[in-house]
């Protein structure tokens, strides 16, 4: 791959990352250069620099209201979702180390799995456990700003579980496997 490859280069951008991670956890939301400045603690021709590159790749959209310029992230766009998807793995990594020692593997599904999620949505798991209820209180000591809604079975439950819910089933293996131990 190319060195100058213009679309890798904006991800090795500080400002452009930090942008673009500050609208993604607010999707839908619009706000001036000055609001995603304070939020970001990016300079202000850092953040104007950083909106023009992503404005050009259209990553992000503005729309002028009288004098003032309000951005918003493109939610529909795939490169959008894919970096949404990624910061949202990021994010559980801690969750997933309190996990891993009761679990013999961990799903991420709904709106999370598929970039989709906002502030208000929760954090769907579906957990293959070794011992249940240590699984689920440490799911209980996580300190999270979304609730997190865990679905914690065993191996043989989730026998049981695919032949009573394969709606439900069908969407879990739609997800992302955050992790899986090895056999």
């Amino acid at each position: 791959m190319k060195k100058n490859n213009k679309e890798i280069n904006i991800f090795q951008a500080t400002n452009s990352l930090k942008v673009l991670s500050y609208l993604a956890q607010h999707p839908g939301k619009e706000f001036l250069n000055s609001e995603i400045q304070k939020a970001t603690f990016a300079s202000r021709i850092g953040v104007y620099f950083a909106l023009r590159g992503l404005i050009r790749r259209k990553l992000v959209s503005g729309v002028k209201r009288g004098r003032a310029i309000f951005y918003t992230m493109a939610r529909d766009d795939v490169v959008v979702r894919q970096f949404k998807i990624l910061t949202n793995v990021l994010a559980l990594r801690p969750i997933i180390s309190k996990l891993k020692p009761s679990s013999r593997k961990i799903i991420l599904y709904g709106s999370y799995s598929r970039g989709e999620n906002d502030p208000l949505s929760d954090i769907d798991l579906f957990v293959f456990s070794k011992e249940p209820q240590v699984t689920k209180a440490a799911i209980s000591s996580v300190k999270s700003k979304q609730k997190i809604q865990a679905v914690v079975k065993t191996s043989s439950e989730v026998a049981n579980f695919k032949e009573s819910e394969k709606v439900f089933m069908q969407e879990v293996e739609r997800g992302i496997i955050l992790w899986e131990q090895k056999e």
